[in-house]
């Protein structure tokens, strides 16, 4: 918000946005339902008028505040589709095919590798009132976890995902090898990826190479606890039983999932907000201070005092009795001497600098002075 009449600044954001501050891998909140709205960054309160430093001994004080500057922060955004099922596979194993046909999504499909050059989603109907939303990602290559091919770029979105749907081709020469590779890709991408329930699907039965493979294929994933279905998704043959599949799963997860639902969608979004107040409302007497030997230079390092110092207004008189009334009754004075500091020193206290004066006759508030310029502005660093 910029003066009395400001407005706030809303930056419109899709579902399943994450929000992290730049250069951070902390998440800082995460808005995955529509309507939802979070307060990252609140302005800063308005400076007082004269009218407020009245009292009995100064009737018409001549001093008053600048507003309080906003924080600026760089964020970046980053977006996880919403999805409950995700589909993945090597490329042209038959992924787009498969959601074009279980649901009315229209996916680019052709017969090479990386047709899918960005995420689908579609929406599967089973009766009036059960729906599943799945997402389409594109193919995985072997390293794609560290940036090869496309799918890469993808792979945080399948995170979302309550359960997986593995298409494999089964014309290629080694279906199980592929299937393989794709969840070697998961695990090293995301240990816990690896964890979500899925379903297999080995896809192109309408190929005789697929069909010959097959009886093979189902064994040896069977022999290893793997629930795997047969379909023609070309033909859309077996897409019903490897959809009903995806759902069963997608509703137990839910199930096991249902006393973390509060967690993952918490009541108050404002907590990044919250902190920032924190942290800019420290007290005035919260400082620390440090000392550079080649400069003699004090620095004076507090969010309170820093914030004094941005809202005084320089112009009124005064503003710099106020000042060094506030240095001394907060401490900084005393520290200082304590510490050791001596005639000429460079003391910085925020954006104010000054040197130390002493004087034998007196101590504290006329030991601060600013170096020599108009009285009535700091220099600014």
């Amino acid at each position: 918000m910029d003066g009395s009449k400001g407005e706030d600044i809303v930056v419109k954001v899709p579902p399943g946005t994450v929000v992290r501050e730049a250069g951070n891998e902390e998440v800082l909140l995460e808005l995955l339902s529509p309507g939802q709205r979070a307060l990252v960054l609140p302005g800063g309160r308005g400076g007082r008028g004269n009218a407020a430093f009245k009292c009995g001994s100064n009737k018409v004080p001549r001093i008053a505040e600048n507003g309080e500057e906003g924080l600026e922060m760089w964020m970046e955004l980053e977006l996880k589709l919403v999805a409950d099922v995700g589909i993945v596979g090597a490329p042209n194993a038959g992924k787009s095919t498969l959601l074009s046909v279980i649901s009315a999504a229209q996916p680019a499909i052709a017969n090479y590798p990386f047709t899918t050059l960005l995420p689908n989603l579609g929406v599967v109907s089973f009766d009036y009132d059960s729906t599943m939303v799945v997402a389409d990602l594109p193919g995985l290559l072997e390293g794609a976890h560290r940036g090869f091919g496309l799918g890469h770029e993808f792979l945080r979105h399948t995170e979302r995902c309550s359960a997986l749907v593995h298409v494999v081709d089964g014309s290629s020469q080694q279906p199980e090898f592929e299937f393989d590779a794709v969840r070697l890709e998961l695990e090293m991408f995301s240990p816990e990826l690896a964890e979500k329930p899925y379903v297999v699907a080995y896809n192109k039965m309408d190929l005789p190479e697929a069909y010959e493979n097959w009886q093979l294929f189902k064994e040896k994933l069977e022999a290893r606890g793997i629930q795997t279905f047969c379909m023609s998704a070309v033909k859309r043959e077996g897409t019903h039983e490897v959809i009903c599949a995806a759902h069963k799963l997608l509703q137990e997860s839910k199930e096991a999932n249902k006393s973390f639902e509060g967690w993952t969608n918490p009541v108050n979004l404002n907590h990044v907000a919250d902190m920032v107040q924190r942290q800019r409302r420290a007290p005035i007497n919260d400082f620390e201070i440090s000392f550079d030997n080649e400069s003699n230079t004090w620095q004076v390092v507090g969010a309170g005092l820093q914030r004094f110092v941005q809202m005084t207004n320089w112009r009124y008189k005064d503003s710099d009795t106020r000042f060094q009334h506030v240095l001394d009754a907060c401490g900084v004075n005393k520290s200082l001497l304590k510490m050791g500091v001596k005639e000429g020193d460079t003391v910085i206290v925020g954006e104010m600098e000054m040197v130390w004066h002493d004087y034998p006759e007196s101590s504290g508030l006329s030991n601060v002075k600013r170096k020599s310029f108009d009285p009535r502005w700091p220099v600014w660093k």
